[in-house]
């Protein structure tokens, strides 16, 4: 499953639930270290709230680590949901 930069970022804020491949139970997605990433958005003013940045899909991280501090492949993602 394809995970945009977009989305690392807000499953970095709502830690959904994750169905990873070779994994029987779902895992909680706890972060992925975005720190090299470009922002979420890109400053906007009071009506334009900011366009999505520009990226190569290949320069994202490629792991991230669920709450037990285990690191899974984000391409390894089967499907998600909410946590909630």
């Amino acid at each position: 499953m394809k995970i945009t930069l977009a989305q690392r970022h807000l499953f970095n804020d709502s830690k959904p639930l994750v169905e990873v491949d070779g994994i029987k139970d779902w895992v909680q997605w706890d972060e992925c270290d975005l720190s090299e990433s470009p922002p979420y958005r890109l400053k906007g003013n009071m009506n334009a709230h900011g366009k999505f940045p520009t990226y190569k899909y290949e320069e994202l991280p490629t792991t991230f680590k669920d709450t037990d501090g285990n690191e899974h492949n984000v391409d390894d993602i089967i499907a998600y949901k909410s946590s909630k």
